[in-house]
């Protein structure tokens, strides 16, 4: 049986790519909404910080085609386990569409919920 903390770096390697997959969706905004809480900071390159707090402000900012990907790949992952409750995912990311590649770094901070779910409490890319 695995160790607590294989099993917080599988939920969070897990979750993570739950989170690229709604970003490179085709309509982004609702499944990231469901991956956050409340607080939640979301950092794009060239885009101001994203919050939850105006839903307009927030489909806006996510609105198609926001990181529409034919696919994606995520290398150099590591998670670093905070607490028991709490953890953060790093890393590569490569997606294309057609001919044109998209190259990023990436950080998502997790925390986990009252309801035991895994939910970003802060998500940056910076342009590689």
């Amino acid at each position: 049986m695995p160790g607590i903390h294989d099993r917080i770096r599988e939920d969070l390697y897990n979750k993570e790519r739950a989170l690229w997959t709604a970003l490179t969706s085709a309509d982004p905004a609702p499944a990231v909404r469901k991956l956050c809480n409340e607080d939640a900071n979301l950092m794009f390159p060239k885009m101001g910080i994203i919050t939850l707090e105006d839903d307009e402000q927030f489909r806006d900012a996510l609105k198609p085609p926001f990181h529409r990907f034919d696919g994606y790949q995520l290398d150099e992952v590591r998670t670093i386990i905070i607490d028991l409750m709490a953890g953060v995912v790093t890393c590569k990311i490569h997606a294309v569409r057609g001919h044109k590649q998209y190259k990023a770094t990436s950080s998502t901070t997790w925390s986990q919920a009252s309801d035991g779910e895994w939910r970003i409490s802060c998500h940056q890319e910076t342009l590689a």
